[in-house]
């Protein structure tokens, strides 16, 4: 099928080739119900129009979005640090807009192109949301990179964490602790970096010779109270089953664990060792402090501003590597410890 044009967006809008034009470059003179007229028509014949046109013809290429998950989520302040920091030293601008699992990327690309926005995209990515209008935007000129995603479309830039590594490395570590039943507790396994962690965690089993229980492997999704229900069913196991450490598939889980534990009257770490994954500020700040495995948010958005300005960048070289994988640290604190003897 040939690319649609701005003349086709307008006949099946019924509009003027001018409105259209009016609404994509943000015309004040256009009202809300054209707009919406407009980027509904777009929207549904998967119209992009051409950004690299669209910033020669307006001499605009001052602003850079950020598409975030949330500007409450726990990583982002740090995300938005590396990002600023190379930033701030350019001609551009960074605008924000949030997309959230009630709010897909479809809409705020739509808020996107309504805005004028015509410099490039950082987008810190979040699990459930499909990928294919930003491939579009991407394949019609636009610089897009996304942000802690690994193994996503690879037609898309992205900076990422070795999530495989850190849960080897948790695994490692517990093991080097004298544990042998070492649960796992998981979000939903169809989100990639969850089964990358998990195969850290069984492959460090396996160099160790652990056989692996599947009872031990405990699949939850976001919310809290499951959490709490699985780790109390993992510690109803026989004593022979019982796990006698616990690796959570991130820091809000593990914090969830320790509260979990406390009220059944578990000791952290002298009956149950528990490690999380993220190194989030408040990670140190729980009692016991949690050991877990850090992920470098600054510096993955500091290696995602710059491949984005390096493709902003005539000049410039394309990057030697477009999907970098920063490594993970193991931080070691004061919730893992020695298998209990009884272990």
């Amino acid at each position: 099928m040939a690319k649609l044009t701005i003349r086709d967006i307008a006949r099946l809008s019924g509009l003027s080739k001018s409105t259209v034009s009016l609404v994509l470059n943000d015309s004040p003179k256009v009202d809300p119900a054209t707009r919406r007229r407009v980027l509904e028509v777009m929207r549904r014949h998967n119209y992009v129009p051409s950004f690299a046109a669209t910033a020669l013809a307006k001499g605009d290429t001052g602003l850079i979005g950020m598409i975030v998950p949330g500007l409450t989520w726990r990583f982002m302040a740090n995300v938005n640090y590396g990002v600023a920091k190379v930033v701030e030293d350019t001609k551009y601008e960074i605008v924000l807009f949030t997309s959230t699992n009630e709010r897909d990327y479809d809409s705020v690309v739509d808020r996107v192109l309504s805005s004028g926005l015509s410099a490039g995209l950082l987008v810190v990515t979040h699990d459930g949301q499909p990928l294919d209008r930003l491939t579009d935007l991407h394949r019609a000129g636009m610089p897009i990179v996304l942000i802690d995603t690994v193994g996503g479309d690879r037609d898309l830039p992205s900076v990422g964490a070795d999530n495989y590594a850190g849960g080897l490395a948790a695994g490692r570590h517990l093991i080097g602790l004298g544990h042998r039943r070492i649960a796992c507790i998981l979000g939903p396994v169809d989100h990639p970096y969850v089964r990358e962690r998990r195969r850290g965690l069984r492959d460090a089993l396996a160099e160790a010779g652990i056989e692996p229980d599947p009872a031990l492997e405990a699949e939850t999704d976001f919310e809290h109270q499951l959490i709490r229900e699985r780790t109390g069913e993992l510690m109803a196991l026989p004593a022979a089953r019982r796990p006698t450490a616990i690796f959570a598939f991130h820091d809000s889980a593990a914090f969830t664990l320790l509260d979990t534990l406390a009220e059944r009257g578990l000791r952290v770490p002298e009956d149950v060792s528990v490690i999380g994954f993220n190194d989030i500020d408040a990670a140190s700040h729980v009692r016991p402090a949690l050991t877990t495995i850090r992920q470098p948010f600054t510096d993955m958005g500091r290696q995602a501003a710059r491949l984005l300005l390096t493709a902003l960048d005539p000049a410039a070289e394309p990057a030697a590597d477009p999907h970098p994988v920063l490594p993970t640290e193991l931080v070691v604190r004061d919730s893992t410890g020695a298998v209990p003897a009884t272990g």
